[in-house]
């Protein structure tokens, strides 16, 4: 039998060691971080090339690895919508109009020195309502619990629920971006611009430019952010 003999670990080496925990720590949290931007890139790349239930081809969609876009916990969405500072984005990869949004959003958001959008995708998550015969309210669907916690927070700034005849009714419709600074909500941009009819085709460039500035304005009410910051 044989045995290893153990030396004293010296101080230049408990620095060492030290630091070459410091460095793989740093480099398991920066993939995490990238495995998240690129997850939520492939989330809609994947639906590149595809088609839509009623037949439509979806605009393709390519962000960058180290796309802005991030993702929260639920308590840590409501906290920010609540009592914090940054922006939001409600949408889904199957909206052909958040196709068209999510590029010029990174764009915008690059552009006024944004390090971070928070991304919702609320696909699963909504409730469904109609009107019966009599002309009342039907819930077919109630929505998620985070969902009517989200609905509750935005309050007035949650789009009028179309179709109910009822302004109290509200809902989230996407692409919504809302931005918040000290758990105050200093603005919201619904859907692309208003000359474009048909999603399904690309923003011409003066609407590209158009929804770009509406961004850049939307996003520069949080600080530190702006087109000309230095």
């Amino acid at each position: 039998m044989t045995f290893a003999l153990l030396r004293p670990t010296t101080g230049r080496s408990r620095s060492i060691a030290v630091l070459i925990l410091i460095v793989i720590a740093s480099l398991l949290l920066a993939g995490c971080s990238k495995s998240e931007s690129e997850a939520i890139s492939g989330e809609y790349s994947d639906l590149n090339g595809g088609t839509s239930s009623s037949g439509k081809e979806y605009l393709d969609v390519n962000l960058p690895e180290d796309n802005v876009f991030t993702t929260a916990s639920d308590d840590e969405l409501l906290d920010l919508l609540e009592n914090g500072t940054g922006a939001v984005y409600f949408g889904f990869p199957q909206c052909p109009w958040c196709r068209n949004a999510v590029p010029v959003m990174e764009e915008a958001a690059k552009s006024v020195h944004l390090d971070s959008i928070t991304y919702l995708n609320v696909h699963d998550i909504r409730d469904e309502k109609r009107l019966d015969e009599a002309g009342n309210v039907v819930t077919d669907e109630p929505g998620s619990e985070l969902y009517q916690k989200i609905l509750g927070i935005l309050g007035d700034n949650a789009p009028e629920y179309e179709g109910l005849n009822d302004p109290a009714q509200r809902r989230i419709y996407v692409p919504l971006v809302v931005v918040v600074v000290d758990g105050e909500i200093t603005g919201t941009h619904l859907s692309t611009v208003d000359s474009q009819e048909d999603p399904y085709v690309p923003l011409t460039p003066e609407q590209h430019d158009e929804l770009l500035k509406t961004y850049q304005d939307l996003f520069s009410a949080l600080p530190g952010c702006g087109v000309d910051r230095c």
